[in-house]
């Protein structure tokens, strides 16, 4: 028994060391049929505790050219959350694939032609803001026709009093 202890104890340190190395890879599931898998990968920066992610979706439609339509509506809160690690490590996103969207078009007064369509890129009007991690990846579940947009903001890490 004396020398079975030493491989034994080297048997359950491996073992050990393997749950946790399988703890540290997400597995996301694969995108169901209409959806895709968009995986956002933000680029390293310097102090980027100084920085917030500005995120929004796009999708490309095709308006008459007197449009005036720049953005659509959907509702947030069918944009959610979960994890590839339960209970909170790796956040992913997924939308339904039956995304209702609201356009708002308007028409410009110019003389141009109604009949005419251009194709034109648009931007969901909701603001999802994000703290920026430019070490881990971010997968999105979307419509295939959506693309996942995103900008960086500066933020100022001071507080300023609001007083009168």
């Amino acid at each position: 028994m004396k020398k079975l202890l030493p491989y034994l104890l080297i048997f359950f340190l491996v073992l050990n060391f393997s749950i946790l190395l399988g703890q540290n890879n997400p597995n996301y599931p694969e995108p169901e049929k209409g959806m895709k898998r968009v995986d956002l990968k933000l680029p390293k920066i310097e102090n980027d505790k100084d920085y917030k992610v500005e995120i929004k979706f796009a999708m490309e439609i095709e308006v008459s050219e007197c449009s005036e339509t720049n953005d659509f509506s959907f509702n947030i809160k069918n944009l959610e959350e979960k994890y590839a690690i339960a209970p909170y490590r790796f956040p992913y996103y997924t939308l339904p694939k039956e995304m209702p969207v609201e356009m708002i078009s308007l028409t410009k007064n110019s003389d141009c032609d109604k009949n005419k369509k251009v194709k034109k890129k648009v931007l969901s009007s909701q603001n999802i803001f994000k703290e920026y991690n430019g070490h881990i990846v971010i997968p999105f579940y979307i419509p295939e026709k959506w693309t996942v947009e995103y900008r960086l903001w500066k933020v100022n890490s001071e507080f300023k009093n609001a007083a009168l």
